[in-house]
């Protein structure tokens, strides 16, 4: 029988190292790193301020939280309470001392760093039985909305609505996806509008003013893919990460698709040969306002980190980030 060769070429840079450099010129040193996780756990998600204030938390229903001092990451408190999975955190836009969560256990939690780690609130509903595990949340831009998003639960998918001050839910949306609901965000200044997006391949724009549901559904937007990411770029622009690791860019106010960007296209913009060893992590607004797209390479060992800017619905590379270590 004759011998399989696998023929298949490795990911590799498409440009020579100098060349590599001078595209990807803006330069960031790694500052610090800090092990915040052991072997048998993992970190899921993670959170930070303007202050240098992280927050990053395990499978385990766990949260460290770490303050950059003097070049350092140090842990400042461990907290603990969730009896399922951990599936979101997120400060509070208006007071970094305070953290939100959420989880499996249908729990969302309010923390206050500076008491030890102690939970200050639990957010939930006393006189329904029924758990909805939670698997996304958001705070609104004046910190006074939570909204949280559920797995499916007897066929339904909930966004669920608080008052900060009120233990008790305000009310919830379930007629607006079919399929859990992955990511939840409101807007960076009004607080009215919300988007969230699912399993179900459906971008959806709110505004949560309205009386209805009905009413409340702006646009349903079909991105044809399960929905990872969603990020606000601008006042209008939001940005879709989907699991196929496909970058789309949408108009809040018009519901158009401003541009799609697959695999192949931001593999290129990376200077890398194969778009399917390219992965997306998400989009973040830097310091001079601009959209920047993190993505990287499973190829190797892991160590491939790039980013690139999105102007003029252009792909231009930004930073080589060189000292990444992924396991």
């Amino acid at each position: 029988m004759a011998e399989i060769v696998d023929t298949e070429e490795m990911d590799r840079d498409t440009v020579d190292p100098k060349i590599l450099n001078q595209q990807f010129s803006q330069n960031y040193n790694l500052l610090t790193e800090t092990a915040v996780s052991l072997k048998k756990s993992y970190i899921n998600k993670i959170h930070g301020t303007k202050s240098l204030r992280i927050a990053a938390s395990q499978v385990d229903g766990t949260i460290e939280v770490y303050e950059l001092q003097r070049a350092a990451l140090n842990r400042i408190c461990r907290l603990s309470g969730h009896r399922k999975a951990l599936t979101e955190i997120v400060f509070s836009p208006r007071e970094d001392n305070l953290l939100y969560s959420c989880g499996e256990d249908g729990l969302l939690k309010l923390w206050d760093t500076r008491s030890s780690g102690s939970c200050v609130q639990e957010y939930k509903n006393e006189e329904e039985q029924l758990v909805r595990p939670y698997s996304c949340m958001d705070v609104s831009c004046n910190g006074r909305v939570l909204c949280a998003g559920t797995q499916l639960v007897e066929h339904d998918a909930y966004l669920v609505f608080w008052d900060n001050r009120m233990t008790k839910p305000l009310g919830g949306y379930w007629n607006s996806h079919t399929d859990e609901i992955t990511q939840v965000k409101f807007h960076k200044e009004k607080v009215e509008i919300l988007i969230s997006g699912a399993l179900d391949g459906l971008l959806n724009i709110y505004n949560i003013l309205e009386k209805t549901e009905d009413d409340a559904l702006v646009f349903s937007l079909n991105v044809e893919n399960s929905v990872e990411r969603l990020s606000w770029m601008d006042e209008r622009q939001v940005a879709c990460i989907t699991q196929s690791n496909e970058l789309q860019v949408w108009n809040s106010d018009t519901g158009d698709l401003v541009k799609n960007y697959n695999r192949d296209k931001v593999a290129r913009a990376i200077k890398r040969s194969r778009g399917d060893d390219c992965y997306l992590v998400d989009t973040f607004t830097s310091i001079d306002e601009t959209t920047v797209l993190l993505a990287g390479s499973y190829s190797g060992n892991g160590d491939i980190l790039r980013s690139v800017t999105i102007t003029d619905k252009k792909l231009k590379p930004h930073c080589n980030f060189t000292r990444n270590i992924q396991e």
